[in-house]
């Protein structure tokens, strides 16, 4: 029988001095949505302030920005995953992504296994998840498209998060949720370290975030993170997680962004899981 192990990723900030605003992030994998109350988002210079003074308030900001702006995108995404306690090999991902209703299309260009191509849409399949397999012999036998629970078994494997949880939200959503967590227990430790163009991020100009001295390593052992956040875009287009050794964990990097394309009408549908001639 063959067993389809689909490699899905996440994979990624500011106010004025007010009080935060909640954001419902108890499951980020399913919604990152911030109660926005209205108010304006800060300017470059209160951004740049936040930055340096309030990382919580920065990432708010930014999720306040993303959900007032973003409707959906297609970028590259490239991830470098330990799944297993294995360091797999890095993976460039052609991505188209839409908010409502929430759909999901991967497309592999380097470091397929299992599946080609992957699509899920919210509310749609039953709710599963829509795969091609990698490969003609794979396909022979499992035929052209397969289907599979993306909170199943299989598909856990294959990445360190559903594919539900994938986005430029859900990313920046998890970083608050634990930054929070952190927060309140006085134990929150954010540097800005500066500003840089990052190459794996298509050389944009981010500010470069770093988090250190953990209470405890968090979720599969991270104790050291580095987010990169486009200083034009506001999104998390990079991070970097590391156990308290030193030793890589996950990477995670979005390029080539298009904010709000215009997808065709057929983009999420079964498809696009064919390679078209």
């Amino acid at each position: 029988m063959l067993r389809l192990l689909v490699c899905l990723p996440l994979c990624l900030l500011f106010a004025p001095s007010r009080p935060l605003a909640p954001v419902a992030v108890e499951n980020a994998d399913a919604d990152a949505t911030v109660l926005d109350d209205k108010t304006p988002l800060p300017n470059a210079t209160q951004l740049d302030r936040l930055a340096h003074e309030k990382p919580l308030a920065f990432l708010e900001a930014c999720l306040r920005r993303y959900q007032r702006d973003v409707k959906g995108y297609a970028c590259n995404f490239a991830k470098h995953e330990r799944v297993g306690g294995k360091l797999q090999d890095p993976e460039e991902i052609d991505v188209a992504f839409r908010e409502q209703p929430y759909s999901v299309l991967f497309i592999w260009e380097k470091g397929a296994r299992q599946a080609e191509r992957t699509l899920f849409v919210e509310g749609e399949n039953d709710g599963n998840m829509l795969a091609r397999p990698a490969g003609r012999f794979a396909r022979r036998i499992a035929g052209d498209v397969v289907s599979r629970d993306p909170d199943g078994r299989e598909a856990l494997r294959g990445g360190r998060y559903s594919i539900k949880g994938f986005g430029m939200k859900n990313g920046m959503a998890r970083a608050y949720r634990t930054w929070k967590t952190a927060e309140e227990k006085g134990t929150l430790h954010v540097e800005l370290l500066g500003e840089k163009r990052v190459k794996e991020a298509g050389d944009r100009l981010c500010y470069v975030v770093h988090r250190t001295k953990y209470e405890k390593p968090e979720e599969d052992g991270v104790a050291d993170c580095v987010l990169y956040v486009d200083k034009e875009t506001w999104l998390q287009v990079g991070s970097v997680l590391k156990d308290k050794d030193g030793d890589l964990i996950a990477e995670y990097y979005f390029r080539d962004i298009k904010l709000n394309p215009k997808f065709k009408q057929d983009q999420f549908s079964k498809a696009a899981l064919t390679p078209q001639p």
